[in-house]
Parts: structure tokens; C-alpha cells; sequence
């Protein structure tokens, strides 16, 4: 599978729909991870969930200056701002800004995002819409504070954004998973064991590994 675009970015459409529900894409920063997805589902019109590991992260991201939306927009790709839907939650949509600089939202989200540690508090939310979850940075950084269970309640807010659709003869979510290689032996990579077949593929100088 080609992992990379001609300029260099990693190619997220490729890897998107490379037929696995559950994908993880890890490495060096400013490789086009994040940047290559959301440019993804803005083009092919998928509707998704943006997900980070805590509440604050995503009330960051909410604010014009840190939205992971900022460079497509400043690149002329879209124009996309975030609109707080609730207190777990806000809405990308199209925005218009005027001379003033005021901004009104337009039309439909795009997508949402939300936070890991909020899911649980959004069982109402329905997400049958929804085809993609991307969970940014879901590797933390060494200052980070670690979350309880945190590789159980990752599939468990799989399971609440899911909801079974197989079951009604939809396509399952599809998860991408996105973050800096700051530690193989993550929470997430321990609850799926993967960190013994991730270690071994980082010996080898292996890039890619399609596991059933």
C-alpha cells in the first residue's frame, strides 16, 4: 500500500480505505497526519468525530488560533470553524466571516469532536451518521497524566459511537488512530497487544503491518 504522497505527507486517504476497520498511524511529527485526514473527510464529504484523550484538549482545540482546522483553512482548503453543541461537545462547520470579523456557522457539521473521557456522558448522542472516528495524539507525551483503563475506554466509546450498525447491514466505524511515536508501550497498543508485534516491526525498520 502507498504510505506517502509525492510531496512527502503521509497519503490518509490511502490509508483510510485500505479495508480494515481499526487503523493506526504513528511517527514523526509534521508528517501530515492530522492535516492529511481532516483535508480527507473535507474532500470526500465523510462525516466524522474528532476525538483527543481529555476535555481540555478538546476546549483548546475549540479556539479559533489552536483548531486542528487552521492551517486547511489558512491554505485556502476550507473554511471551517467550531461551534460548542454542548458541554462534551461542538460541531465543524462552514463559516463566514465579515468585515467585522464576526463569524456565523453555515449548513451542516461536518463532523464533531469530543473527548475520550467524555464519551460515557454522551450516550444519548446519536452517531449513526458518523463513518469515521479519528483519535488524535491518542499516544500521550511523557507529562501527560495517565488515564484509568484508558485502553478499555477507548473501546468502549468505540462501541457507543458504533452501536452495533453491522447489525442493521451498515458498515462498522472505521477507528483512526493518529499520534507522534513517543512510546510503543502505550495503553492503547497494551489492551489490543500489539506493543511485542510494534517493537519488532520498529527493529526491523518495518512500516506497515496488516493484522487479522
Amino acid at each position: 500500500m502507498k504510505l506517502y504522497l509525492d510531496n512527502g505527507y503521509a497519503d490518509m486517504s490511502a490509508i483510510r480505505h485500505c479495508g480494515y476497520n481499526a487503523i493506526f498511524v504513528y511517527g514523526g511529527r509534521a508528517t501530515g497526519k492530522t492535516y492529511g485526514s481532516l483535508k480527507m473527510v473535507v474532500e470526500e464529504n465523510e462525516k466524522f468525530i474528532y476525538m483527543r484523550r481529555t476535555q481540555a484538549q478538546c476546549d483548546l482545540i475549540s479556539k479559533p488560533e489552536f483548531s486542528p482546522f487552521k492551517s486547511l483553512n489558512n491554505d485556502g482548503i476550507c473554511s471551517i470553524g467550531c461551534k460548542p453543541l454542548s458541554k462534551y461537545a461542538a460541531g465543524f462547520y462552514e463559516q463566514e466571516i465579515d468585515e467585522n470579523g464576526n463569524v456565523e456557522y453555515v449548513g451542516e457539521p461536518y463532523g464533531f469532536s469530543c473527548a475520550r473521557s467524555a464519551i460515557s456522558n454522551m450516550r444519548g448522542f446519536d452517531a449513526s451518521d458518523v463513518t469515521l472516528l479519528i483519535y488524535d495524539e491518542f499516544i500521550p507525551e511523557k507529562h501527560e497524566r495517565p488515564i484509568k483503563n484508558e485502553g478499555a475506554a477507548l473501546l468502549n466509546a468505540y462501541e457507543t459511537i458504533n452501536r452495533n450498525r453491522e447489525l442493521k447491514g451498515a458498515k462498522p466505524l472505521t477507528l483512526l488512530c493518529l499520534a507522534n511515536a513517543n512510546n510503543l508501550a502505550n495503553p492503547i497498543f497494551a489492551e489490543l497487544k500489539l506493543i511485542d508485534k510494534v517493537t519488532k516491526m520498529s527493529a526491523k525498520g518495518q512500516t506497515q503491518l496488516f493484522d487479522n
